[in-house]
């Protein structure tokens, strides 16, 4: 069974993984990103994973195939950037939500009586 930081480190390198991707189209359609991509993630202990790999004890048991997000970061194409669990308002389309939660969440994205304006 994963824990909580190995299942979102999971979530974070597929994430990465299509970051890259998408940042390689964009070159191939002559539009090429300056910086790094921003991926936000909700909890600390993955960034501490990827800037630390001794950091054993929560990595032990993650395939090695997920640890090329540490290679992306490295060479500043991708950038983790820690963002509060209640400010992910990606959670509307996600999980079941508190009535406030809700109401904030689409007035953030800008949706009104379940539409998007």
């Amino acid at each position: 069974m994963l824990s909580t930081c190995e299942a979102k480190y999971v979530a974070a390198s597929w994430c990465v993984c299509h970051a890259i991707w998408l940042r390689n189209l964009l070159g191939k359609l002559e539009q090429q990103q300056i910086g790094a991509t921003i991926i936000r993630v909700d909890n600390k202990s993955i960034i501490e994973l990827v800037k630390n790999p001794i950091y054993h004890d929560r990595s032990k048991h993650i395939d090695v195939c997920f640890h090329f997000i540490r290679d992306h970061v490295k060479e500043g194409n991708v950038e983790l950037v820690h963002m509060a669990g209640r400010d992910q308002v990606a959670d509307i389309f996600t999980k079941p939500l508190p009535t406030v939660l809700f109401n904030n969440y689409k007035k953030l994205i800008d949706m009104k009586d379940g539409r998007i304006i």
